[in-house]
């Protein structure tokens, strides 16, 4: 008898492999709507790879050139999230410490020496997406330590400190005409307010008249406009920024829609650890303290941090990594994704320089059982076009996070409810994927990538990753497509 059981039992555990093995073969829901994409007229020029497996089992569902490498836009996140999440762990903090030089005259409440920004490689110092960073509040907590210090003049200035990063704060990958806008903020060891200002113009309600610019906010009073901004019949922003890093001279271009009032747009700060300086400085002189030398940098005069002796005043502290992480895959936060490239490369190889930091995170997922062939790295973000992965390699990664990591919740939080977050909200309304799948989206020009995690309707848990670069069509129009085949997935009875 129980040999009979024993038998039967090996032949369900048969019977079941062979349904797993066979599950990419059948003519289920993912591989009719799959067949589709595939034959779609928009997608006869492109490339375009797919890739579902069941999470628990590693079995194939279905699957479209997984192995072939593809740009994966801001799919590239996905990535450097996992990998700083891995080494630094969820309760990370990033550190900003405020400090001084030379000694303090109590008698004659002077400062002989300098206040120093410290930069710790912080992205979220002054930013928007937290409470606790917005709204100045760091440099009000900073004034009030100096002046608790009992002084009221400083024979130094402000000197920002910014060298745990390297001093090339843009990728050498980027696109000329992404460095100035603020989407191409690049990683700086003292970054504030997200590394960008808004621009506000007054347009005219006559086409090819120029745009006049208002005001910006924070204002950066040595950026130097070169606009040729015009007024024209367009629905939203079709205008540029233009400007590499360390320059102040920014060349505005392109057209903005008629007979708007205060229109904003964005660009990236030329020196981020200069305007930090630039604004303590300005704060503190409000607060009545004088301060006898202009704000600068270590970079400016050619200093090192390591040859000057400090006092500590205060340590400002981000928000926790795992925070951190949920708004840069929710918002697609390009200077956050490069901020963890740089952490990443100062945890792997001791430096954070981008062009290295890729390379020794292509070989840190090599480590973890990765195969990297056709993997290319070359930011943290996916704004640079020369990124390159497969769907099998993002599968891997999503899978890796899932089985392995001890920090998988923390990760799965960060990314996009189905219609509810992020690139994702307003997508899959009505559908078994909506409420239920978790995606990172990608998009530049060309390109439409999704990947990530979801459960079908018959409990399966899947992991998924598509991606499309030179569609023929707009970039909605490509995202309708790929979505019908994630609902497909979310829709599975098998």
């Amino acid at each position: 008898m129980r040999k009979l059981v024993l038998i039967l039992f090996l032949i369900i555990l048969v019977y079941n492999g062979y349904s797993q093995r066979r599950l990419s073969k059948r003519h289920h829901i993912v591989n009719k709507v799959l067949a589709k994409t595939i034959k779609d007229p928009d997608f006869k020029n492109a490339w375009f790879g797919f890739l579902a497996i069941d999470a628990n089992s590693g079995k194939v569902i279905s699957s479209y050139n997984p192995d072939k490498a593809l740009r994966p836009a801001s799919n590239q996140k996905l990535i450097s999230t996992a990998s700083v999440l891995e080494m630094y762990g969820p309760d990370y903090q990033f550190k900003t410490k405020l400090l001084y030089t030379g000694h303090i005259d109590t008698l004659h409440k002077f400062l002989k020496g300098d206040i120093i920004i410290e930069g710790g490689g912080d992205p979220t110092l002054g930013s928007v997406y937290f409470d606790q960073t917005k709204d100045h509040l760091f440099l009000i907590r900073w004034a009030e330590a100096i002046k608790k210090l009992g002084i009221d003049s400083i024979s130094g200035g402000v000197i920002a400190d910014a060298g745990i990063y390297s001093r090339d704060i843009v990728p050498v990958t980027w696109a000329w005409g992404n460095m100035g806008d603020y989407f191409g903020a690049g990683p700086c060891g003292l970054s504030i307010y997200d590394n960008y200002y808004t621009v506000f113009f007054n347009t005219d309600s006559i086409p090819d008249k120029p745009a006049k610019i208002i005001k910006t906010e924070p204002q950066i009073p040595y950026l130097v406009f070169d606009n040729q901004i015009i007024s024209d019949t367009v629905l939203g922003d079709h205008s540029n920024i233009i400007g590499a890093p360390y320059c102040n001279t920014r060349y505005l271009r392109g057209r903005l829609p008629l007979n708007k009032t205060e229109y904003g747009v964005k660009g990236s700060i030329p020196d981020p650890a200069f305007f930090a300086a630039f604004e303590l400085n300005r704060v503190l002189q409000y607060n009545g303290i004088v301060i006898l030398k202009k704000p600068a940098t270590l970079k400016m005069l050619q200093k090192e941090r390591k040859n000057i002796s400090t006092k500590l005043i205060y340590t400002t502290y981000s928000p926790p990594l795992s925070e951190i992480i949920k708004q840069t895959n929710i918002h697609s936060i390009n200077l956050f994704a490069e901020h963890f490239l740089d952490h990443c490369g100062l945890k792997l190889i001791g430096k954070a320089q981008t062009g290295e930091d890729a390379k020794a995170l292509m070989k840190f997922w090599k480590k973890k059982g990765m195969d990297i062939q056709g993997l290319y790295i070359t930011d943290g973000s996916g704004l640079s076009q020369y990124n390159a992965i497969t769907p099998r390699q993002m599968v891997y990664l999503l899978n890796y996070m899932k089985n392995k990591s001890s920090y998988f919740t923390h990760y799965f939080n960060s990314l996009p409810i189905a219609g509810r977050e992020g690139t994702v909200e307003g997508m899959f309304k009505g559908s078994a994927a909506e409420g239920n799948l978790r995606a990172k989206s990608g998009t530049i020009d060309k390109v439409k990538a999704y990947s990530g995690y979801v459960t079908s309707r018959s409990g399966r848990e899947i992991i998924f990753s598509m991606m499309v670069n030179n569609f023929s069509c707009k970039s909605k129009e490509a995202k309708a497509k790929l979505e019908k085949l994630m609902i497909a997935l979310a829709e599975l009875k098998k």
